[in-house]
């Protein structure tokens, strides 16, 4: 059973580090704080649930130990999770209810570590192998506790995606369900088996260690999916807009390299090659505006060496082949220049159709230049 293990705290790792950097960036967000700790927490009491389930590390530790951690640990979380959702419900009531919540997790620690010290050593056992008493009272005070914090988390989180507008309202959803899915599949389980155990001898739902163990994979998962959703999806729209301004940068290269060798003092900075350039990982949509503004330098400057004035009507075709004509013409000192005129004009007062008119520019340049085998 270590795979379902690996895979929440996995996920749980995953979760906390994200929440990290992002408080790295927000250090003064109150609310963000106390999602991170929550999150630290689950790594915590799954980190002891993994070390008691791997021989060799357990045996380093008190019998039974990691299992006692895990559970008080987690009572800590739930408590400070549905104090955080109180919070963004009913903020007048926020200290009474955090209070309450508190006072119930200690209460529930307290519990935990009284029955666990009461049982014998060779009797704190795992789950599945529990049959003592206090080990039984153990796991049902455990189980009771989680069932409840799994049914208020659940309610408070769905309660506050309703009054959620941004993309919040999504990850609320997903990270109750979460909650719902240890609740009916782990946690009331184990609680009915446990009781039954522990008052009538007698296990009404048999090997609920065994099945529900992959569906407590399941729902921290899906718990923790939730909580990272919002950042998942920021960071999957900044991936895809690097992409885009990295392909944006290395096909404009051509036309902005053309006019940088003839008018060096267009480049803002000093210029490298497309080797180097293929290095450049950092401010890829700083670069690639920084590209367009030195193109549209270099083309106010190839300007007077136009054979003709230029206008909206001209396709991108049309354009780059006086562009390459310029560009010959600008080479010979007792050429006539004409008046400065632009140099395809911006058909849009949007940044993203300059760049779009640009680009089909530059293509259009390097066909050009692959036709008459031309390299200026």
């Amino acid at each position: 059973m270590v795979l379902p293990h690996l895979l929440m705290w996995a996920a749980a790792v995953i979760a906390a580090t994200w929440k990290l950097s992002q408080l790295a960036r927000a250090p003064r967000d109150k609310g963000l704080h106390t999602v991170t700790i929550c999150t630290l927490l689950v790594v915590v009491a799954l980190t002891a649930q993994l070390a008691g389930s791997l021989p060799a590390f357990a045996a380093a530790l008190p019998q039974g130990f990691p299992k006692l951690a895990q559970n008080t640990v987690l009572t800590v979380f739930f408590a400070l999770l549905i104090v955080l959702l109180h919070g963004s419900v009913s903020p007048l009531g926020a200290a009474r209810n955090g209070y309450r919540e508190i006072g119930l997790a200690l209460l529930t620690s307290g519990l935990l570590i009284a029955t666990f010290a009461r049982a014998e050593p060779t009797a704190r056992t795992s789950y599945e192998h529990a049959n003592a008493p206090d080990m039984l009272a153990f796991y049902l005070v455990g189980n009771l506790y989680l069932a409840y914090a799994c049914t208020r988390g659940a309610r408070l989180a769905r309660t506050t995606a309703e009054h959620t507008r941004s993309r919040a309202r999504l990850s609320l959803h997903i990270a109750a369900i979460g909650l719902l899915i240890n609740l009916a599949g782990v946690h009331l389980p184990r609680t009915i088996s446990t009781a039954s155990r522990l008052f009538l001898g007698v296990d009404p739902i048999p090997a609920t260690a065994t099945w529900t163990t992959p569906v407590l994979a399941v729902g921290i998962t899906t718990f923790f999916l939730g909580i990272g959703y919002p950042g998942a999806r920021t960071a999957l729209i900044k991936i895809h807009l690097w992409f885009e301004a990295r392909r944006t940068y290395r096909r404009l290269r051509p036309l902005w390299e053309a006019l940088t060798d003839r008018f060096p003092t267009i480049a803002l900075f000093p210029t490298t090659t497309p080797q180097r350039e293929r290095l450049h990982l950092r401010a890829m949509r700083l670069r690639t505006y920084r590209r367009i503004i030195e193109i549209r330098d270099g083309l106010v400057c190839l300007s007077p060496y136009l054979p003709e004035p230029t206008d909206t009507a001209h396709t991108a075709a049309e354009q780059a082949k006086l562009i390459h004509s310029a560009l010959h013409r600008s080479t010979s000192s007792d050429m006539p220049r004409r008046a400065p005129s632009i140099i395809a004009p911006p058909t849009s007062t949007e940044a993203a159709a300059d760049t779009r008119q640009l680009l089909s520019i530059a293509d259009a340049f390097v066909e050009l230049r692959s036709k008459t085998g031309s390299h200026l």
